[in-house]
């Protein structure tokens, strides 16, 4: 597959596991399937990172040129994707179990989840003020 096809691939599968933390919140087999999800897409993920980047550079972490050479191939493109996605997806998650634990009403959570999709840190920030308004507490 081609990495135009495996990042198609991607942005459809994960998509059932973003509609379960919007609409099975408290199921018991939530967590383990978000999981599993997690995991076949690092599994993607390490693949593509070990194939991909076979001439792979640890020092264009240092700059943000190394940063912009590295994302002009495609496989690092894809690789970073994946990776946008598992961690989107995880702190998701941790936003489900949190809003549980802290009795936090789910209509509260599915626009943080939203964002969190959609924009990453945003949708954690929103949840973290909600969740430090609700409950009065930072940690």
């Amino acid at each position: 597959m081609t990495p135009a096809e495996i990042f198609r691939l991607v942005n459809t599968i994960i998509l059932p596991a973003w509609l379960i933390l919007v609409f099975f919140p408290k199921k018991k087999w939530r967590n383990p399937v978000i999981y599993t999800f997690a995991a076949l897409m690092s599994g993607l993920y390490s693949f593509h990172v070990v194939t991909g980047l076979s001439n792979f550079n640890p020092e264009v972490f240092n700059s943000l040129q190394g940063i912009m050479d590295l994302f002009t191939q495609e496989e690092a493109v894809l690789a970073g994707w994946i990776h946008y996605l598992v961690f989107d997806l995880l702190v998701g998650n941790w936003i489900v179990n949190q809003s549980i634990k802290h009795g936090i009403k789910h209509y509260l959570v599915i626009p943080c989840l939203f964002f969190c999709f959609m924009f990453g840190p945003l949708g954690y920030l929103l949840f973290f003020v909600i969740k430090t308004i609700k409950t009065k507490n930072v940690v």
